[in-house]
């Protein structure tokens, strides 16, 4: 074999390509190909045996990490990532990558954004989202207080289109066996990951939620090809494989040349606007979160509150023009959807134009997406909470405020006449600013700004009357 070593791989670490033309990850303490491999005579591991044949189209690849606890290692949820982060980036940057990365913003890695937008589907098989049930685990560490994988477990214990599969059968715990010294799932049962923590509970249309007749070690390990998990797990790859093309072939068109941020706002700017200094001020305080959390806030006043709310909305863009600003008028449901229409239109949002999309779920996905930029929305006269709240069941899409996004990148301004629907849009009367009549010199100060009075000054009296008889 001249100068050159063989190596023999038995850990799978990193990305390996189970046979030519979807990514697969493992789990805590797990084998990056037997933690698929089937428990028969024949061991399939359907990855590569099942697929292989069904889906010949797809390029499966597996990507295993060093996540043992016999290991003295000091990895952390946050170095799994950036390790998986830096393979990815080797693996797209290659002439085999289906595809190539593509840098869409100047701030990010060109194989991450491209990443981003290449990413169609994932399929989760009870991934522990809120938590593993572990107690059993972490016995095999007991004694040594000190061990360096404690603060992994740690992690994994906190509150952390998409399939998610759930086990509904459950696992025998690990038991060490004082003879062979062994670790061994010979203990009580117990449901390792339950559907709560299985699922993201995401509505309906985003997340597909399925039961699996499998407990927490079974639930990737399908024997034959007609076992019913692979079957489910198939029709969903097939799926996926027929929709994701045009899908993300559109996200990358719409990188190439994308609309810049604009202002729905009804009105220009009035160069006459003044008082309500202290209103804005308040909107500002509550609004001046956004890139950092979501927030809602609401101006609930009688009069006024839109051309105010206007003028915020313009003050707001002046030193972050790429802040977009979508106003709609939410006195209704359909002039609520014609809102949400208006936002797809003015930014070029792919499958707008198909009779058959959902646009308030078309919209609420382009929103919830950072690297649309942000935003802030407002809805006006939003009066009656019950168009947002509604049950009606006859309405598929549910409750109109499922498509209200709560995105770190964007916030919502509400403007109402009712003080209860603009406090439940909001969520407590602590983000609902109240607007209290103008005062006479307010007042004044208006009239003057659209009626400019004689110089001479002798209809001061006439100007305070007529404030008084317009209050």
């Amino acid at each position: 074999m001249g100068d050159d070593d063989i190596n023999f791989d038995c850990h799978f670490f990193g990305f390996t390509q189970l046979y030519a033309p979807d990514d697969t990850i493992v789990g805590l303490d797990g084998h990056a190909y037997g933690s698929w491999q089937g428990r028969g005579n024949l061991g399939r591991m359907w990855l590569r045996d099942f697929l292989s044949k069904d889906l010949p189209q797809c390029r499966t690849m597996i990507y295993g990490y060093n996540s043992k606890l016999s290991s003295h290692g000091v990895d952390t949820i946050l170095d799994y990532g950036r390790e998986l982060m830096e393979e990815i980036k080797k693996v797209r940057d290659t002439k085999e990558c289906l595809v190539r990365a593509i840098q869409t913003m100047e701030e990010d890695h060109p194989a991450i954004t491209s990443l981003h937008r290449a990413t169609y589907g994932m399929m989760l098989f009870a991934i522990p989202h809120k938590g593993l049930v572990m107690d059993d685990i972490q016995q095999m560490l007991v004694g040594d207080g000190r061990h360096p994988r404690g603060q992994l477990l740690q992690q994994i214990s906190r509150d952390r289109k998409v399939v998610s599969f759930y086990e509904t059968e459950q696992t025998r715990r690990l038991v060490l066996d004082s003879e062979s010294r062994r670790w061994a799932h010979t203990g009580d049962f117990m449901t390792a990951v339950g559907a709560d923590s299985a699922l993201l509970q995401l509505p309906d249309h985003v997340e597909d939620k399925v039961p699996l007749h499998a407990d927490h070690s079974m639930i990737v390990k399908f024997d034959k090809r007609d076992a019913p998990g692979y079957r489910m797990a198939l029709d969903r790859l097939r799926q996926f494989s027929k929709d994701a093309p045009s899908v993300v072939a559109a996200r990358f068109a719409q990188t190439l040349q994308k609309p810049q941020p604009c202002s729905t706002a009804p009105f220009k700017k009035d160069p006459k606007f003044v008082g309500r200094e202290a209103v804005i001020s308040a909107i500002k305080d509550g609004d001046k979160a956004i890139g950092q959390r979501h927030e809602r806030v609401a101006v609930n006043c009688h009069s006024e509150k839109t051309q105010t709310t206007i003028e915020y909305s313009y003050r707001m863009r002046e030193p972050t023009p790429d802040t977009w600003v979508f106003w709609i008028h939410a006195r209704s449901a359909a002039r609520l959807e014609q809102g949400f229409q208006q936002i797809a239109a003015v930014a070029e949002i792919p499958g707008r134009d198909d009779p058959k999309t959902n646009i308030l779920q078309l919209v609420y996905q382009w929103l919830c997406d950072p690297g649309n930029r942000r935003w802030l929305m407002v809805l006006d006269n939003a009066d009656d909470d019950g168009i947002f709240f509604s049950d009606d069941t006859s309405d598929e899409r549910g409750p109109l405020v499922g498509f209200l996004p709560q995105a770190a990148h964007g916030s919502i301004l509400i403007t109402s006449r009712n003080g209860l629907a603009a406090r439940s849009l909001v969520g407590s009367d602590g983000h609902v600013i109240i607007v209290q009549p103008m005062n006479e010199t307010e007042s004044l100060a208006l009239l003057r700004a659209k009626i400019p009075p004689p110089r001479s000054g002798q209809f001061e009296e006439d100007e305070r009357s007529l404030v008084q008889a317009l209050e």
